[in-house]
């Protein structure tokens, strides 16, 4: 039986986007998170919820694998909104 022109599917992998990590979430690994940056009104968010395996899937969705990496992207989440505004005064 010739398995050419089938594709089988490929397990995806969700890597931690947590500063300095890189971690591999496995089948079991709990304590998940995700994040994404959003625009509303002309105001830059980001959005935190349980790992939701439709959302992972998204494409702005940042994969976190615990609440130490959800702090550090936050704090360079709002670094960089700070540096914005700053910039802007000038």
């Amino acid at each position: 039986m010739s398995t050419a022109g089938t594709q089988q599917a490929q397990p995806v992998l969700y890597r931690c986007a947590g500063p300095n990590c890189g971690v591999v979430k496995g089948e079991s690994s709990d304590g998940w998170w995700l994040m994404w940056p959003a625009q509303s009104q002309g105001t830059t968010m980001l959005s935190l919820c349980a790992w939701d395996e439709e959302i992972a899937r998204r494409e702005a969705a940042l994969h976190v694998c615990g609440e130490g990496c959800a702090q550090k992207l936050q704090s360079m989440f709002m670094a960089n909104i700070l540096t914005r505004q700053h910039r802007r005064q000038r």
